[in-house]
C-alpha cells in the first residue's frame, strides 16, 4: 500500500508514492525538498513549519506550544512531528531559498603579484636523435626546467604518444614539486581557478583567470546540509548516525560544488577541465565533511579533530569536476573550532604582518575571534549559538527576501526588509537593532525582562500598542498579522531576549578572555575587523548598545570587512607565497579553550547584562 504525497511550490505541483508511517521531514529531505530544520529535526526550533491538507494525527502538546494556535488554525503542521498515514496535500511558499538569500561575497581586496600553486608553461622540445637520447621523462622535466620531478606512473604511461602527438610542442602543467600534466599544443592560455568558502550557512565561491588574477565570475547560495541542522553539532550529530548518513553531508556538499563548477563553465565559456585548481575554508567540521572524514570527535570532549593540516589532493580523490589533473588545496585549521575559515580571515585583514594589536570577530553560528599582531596571536571559540542567523528565535530567519534586517525606533516603529517586500521574519542584524531599541527605550530593562505594559506610563503610544502576551511570555509585536507576508504577526518574545541575551554574552566573554590572556587593556587594540555575513549588514551603534562588542572597542576603531574568508582564500588560490603564510598563522595562533576557562565563565555571567 502507498498514499500519494503532493507538493504544492513556486507555482508547481509535484507528486510522490510513499510508503505509509513515512516521517514527513524524512520525506522532504530524501526528495531534496529544502525545508528550515535548525534543530536538525530534534523538534526543538518550530522551523519546518508546512501547510498541509489531508489527515494527520492531532498535534502534540509540544507541537501546540511550538507552533501556537493561530498556526494550527490555518494548517500548519511541523514536519519533523508527523507522519504519511494518508494521501496529503503539502503546501511550501518555496524551496528555493537560494534565489532570496542575501549572501555577503564582497570582503578586503589586495593587489598581489599573481605566481599559483600550479603553472602551465608551454615548450617546444628538441627532438631526439642519435646524439641526444634522453629518455622522455627528463626531456619533459629540463623542458619544465626546476627542481622537479614527474612521478605518476599513469601520466609516465601515456608520455611517448602525448609528445610526439604535436611533434614534441607540449603545455606541461606544474605545481611547486611535480609535474602532475601534460597537454598536445599550446593550451596556456586556458588556466583558470576557484576559491571556495563553505559556510555553515552560505557558500561563497570565485571564479579566477590564473594567466592574469582577473576574477571571472562570483556565485553564492546557502549551504545545502543546512537540512540536517542548522549548527555544526546538529549535522555532526546526524553524520554520526551511520555510514550512510556520514554519505549524505559528505555528497551534498561535492554535489553543491560541482554545481557551482558547472556554473562557472556556462557562463564563462570555458570547459570545467579548464579549471585547474580550487582552494577550500571553512571551519574544521565544514572541512571535514568535505573530506569525507569524520566529525563525531570534533562534538567530544576533548574535541579532537582527524587532522587541522594544510592539503594538496587530486580533484578525482575527492570527485570534484575541475580538471582530473587538477588539484584540491584546503587551508590548514588551529582547532576544532577555528577553523581554515579563521586563517582565511586573518590572512585577508593581514593582522599577522602588523605591529599594532588587531581584532578579528567572525559571528556566526559559533563565533570565531582571533586578538593579537606580527608577534603573537590568541584565539577562542564561543559556542553563541545560531541566533544571529535567525535560529531559535520565534520568528528569526536567514537574511533572505523578506527578512527584516534594520529597525528603527522614531515617532513610530519602523522597519526595512531585504527587498523590499512584506516581511516574513526577522534576521540578525534585525535582531541586534530591535533589541537595542527596546534597551534604549525602557522595553527591556538591564536583566533583558521585557516590562509589563503597565510599567510603560511614558511609552511612546505606537510602541506600548506593541506589547502584547504571546504564549504567555511579553512580548513586542514588529508587524501585525495584516501586514506581514504570511498575516501572522513577527514579534520578539521574551524567550527571544533570552536566545540573544546567551549569545552576545557568549561573544563578549570571549573578547574579554583573549584581551585578559594578552595582558593588554581594551584601549590597546587599534583595529577590530567584524567578518561574515552578519558583520557585514549589523549596526556597530545597536552591536555596541547591547554589549556584544565591548564598550571600549569605540565604533571609530570597528571596520566590516565582509567574506573575510572568501578573501583570504583568493589570496591563496592566487599566490604560492600567501599559501605558505597560512601555514605561518596557524602555527602563530594559541588557542584557547573556553569551555576549560573559569575566567570565561565569570565574564560571561557579567555579559549577560545590558
Amino acid at each position: 500500500m502507498m498514499y500519494t504525497v503532493r507538493v504544492h511550490t513556486n507555482g508547481k505541483m509535484r507528486e510522490f508514492n510513499v510508503i505509509p508511517g513515512k516521517n514527513l521531514l524524512d520525506f522532504l529531505r530524501d526528495n531534496s525538498i529544502d525545508i528550515s530544520t535548525p534543530c536538525g529535526g530534534k523538534g526543538t526550533c518550530g522551523k519546518c513549519r508546512i501547510r498541509v491538507k489531508g489527515l494527520l494525527e492531532l498535534p502534540s502538546e509540544k507541537e501546540k506550544v511550538l507552533l501556537g494556535n493561530k498556526a494550527l488554525t490555518d494548517g500548519y503542521r511541523l514536519a519533523c512531528y508527523n507522519k504519511i498515514e494518508s494521501d496529503i496535500e503539502i503546501y511550501l511558499d518555496s524551496d528555493d531559498e537560494n534565489k532570496d538569500a542575501n549572501i555577503v561575497t564582497s570582503g578586503l581586496e589586495k593587489v598581489i603579484k599573481v605566481r599559483p600553486i600550479v603553472i602551465k608553461k608551454y615548450v617546444e622540445m628538441p627532438i631526439p636523435d642519435i646524439s641526444d637520447q634522453r629518455p622522455d621523462t627528463d626531456r619533459v622535466i629540463d623542458a619544465f626546467g626546476g627542481n622537479i620531478e614527474l612521478t605518476s606512473i599513469e601520466l609516465i604511461r601515456k608520455l611517448p604518444e602525448l609528445i610526439r602527438k604535436q611533434g614534441y610542442k607540449v603545455t606541461i602543467i606544474g605545481n611547486e614539486n611535480e609535474i602532475i600534466g601534460i597537454e598536445p599544443g599550446n593550451t596556456s592560455n586556458k588556466l583558470y581557478g576557484m576559491a571556495v568558502d563553505i559556510g555553515t550557512t552560505t557558500i561563497a565561491a570565485y571564479l579566477y583567470d590564473l594567466n592574469n588574477g582577473k576574477r571571472m565570475d562570483v556565485y553564492s547560495t546557502l549551504n545545502p546540509q543546512r537540512k540536517f541542522g542548522a549548527d555544526v553539532l546538529s549535522r555532526i550529530d546526524y553524520a554520526s548516525n551511520s555510514e550512510a548518513s556520514q554519505n549524505n553531508i559528505h555528497r551534498e556538499i561535492i554535489g553543491c560544488i560541482n554545481h557551482i563548477i558547472e556554473t562557472f563553465s556556462q557562463n564563462n565559456g570555458i570547459e570545467s577541465s579548464d579549471i585547474y585548481i580550487a582552494v577550500f575554508v571553512g571551519n574544521t567540521t565544514m572541512i571535514h565533511f568535505l573530506m569525507d572524514l569524520s566529525a563525531k570527535n570534533i562534538a567530544l570532549s576533548p574535541f579532537i579533530p582527524v587532522t587541522t593540516s594544510i592539503y594538496n589532493i587530486k580533484s578525482t580523490e575527492l570527485n570534484i569536476k575541475i580538471n582530473q589533473r587538477g588539484m584540491i588545496v584546503i587551508f590548514p585549521s588551529v582547532s576544532a573550532y577555528i577553523g581554515a575559515d579563521t586563517v582565511a580571515g586573518v590572512l585577508s585583514t593581514g593582522m599577522h604582518e602588523k605591529d599594532e594589536i588587531s581584532l578579528l570577530v567572525d559571528i556566526g553560528t559559533n563565533g570565531e575571534i582571533v586578538l593579537g599582531n606580527k608577534d603573537w596571536m590568541y584565539s577562542c571559540s564561543t559556542a553563541a549559538g545560531p541566533a544571529f542567523e535567525g535560529a531559535n528565535i520565534r520568528n528569526g530567519i536567514g537574511g533572505i527576501r523578506g527578512a527584516i534586517d534594520r529597525v528603527f525606533f522614531e515617532d513610530k516603529l519602523r522597519y526595512t526588509t531585504i527587498g523590499n517586500g512584506k516581511p516574513i521574519g526577522i534576521c540578525g542584524s534585525g535582531i541586534v537593532d530591535v533589541i537595542a531599541g527596546m534597551l534604549e527605550n525602557g522595553i527591556i530593562d538591564e536583566t533583558g525582562r521585557i516590562i509589563d505594559i503597565d510599567e510603560l506610563s511614558d511609552l511612546e503610544k505606537d510602541y506600548k500598542t506593541r506589547l502584547a502576551k504571546i504564549d504567555g511570555l511579553n512580548s513586542f509585536i514588529l508587524a501585525k498579522g495584516e501586514d506581514s507576508f504570511s498575516y501572522n504577526e513577527i514579534a520578539i518574545t521574551q524567550k527571544d531576549v533570552r536566545e540573544l541575551q546567551n549569545a552576545k554574552a557568549a561573544i563578549a566573554a570571549g573578547i574579554k578572555v583573549l584581551i585578559k590572556k594578552a595582558g593588554i587593556r581594551a584601549d590597546d587594540i587599534s583595529k577590530v575587523y567584524l567578518a561574515g555575513g552578519f558583520g557585514n549588514y549589523i549596526n556597530i551603534k545597536s552591536a555596541l548598545k547591547i554589549g556584544l562588542i565591548p564598550a571600549e572597542l569605540k565604533e571609530e576603531k570597528i571596520e566590516s570587512v565582509g567574506n573575510a574568508a572568501g578573501s583570504g582564500a583568493i589570496l591563496g588560490l592566487l599566490s604560492v607565497k600567501k599559501l605558505e603564510e597560512t601555514i605561518k598563522i596557524k602555527n602563530m595562533i594559541k588557542y584557547i579553550e573556553l569551555s576549560a576557562s573559569k575566567e570565561f565563565v565569570d565574564e560571561y555571567v557579567n555579559s549577560m547584562f545590558f
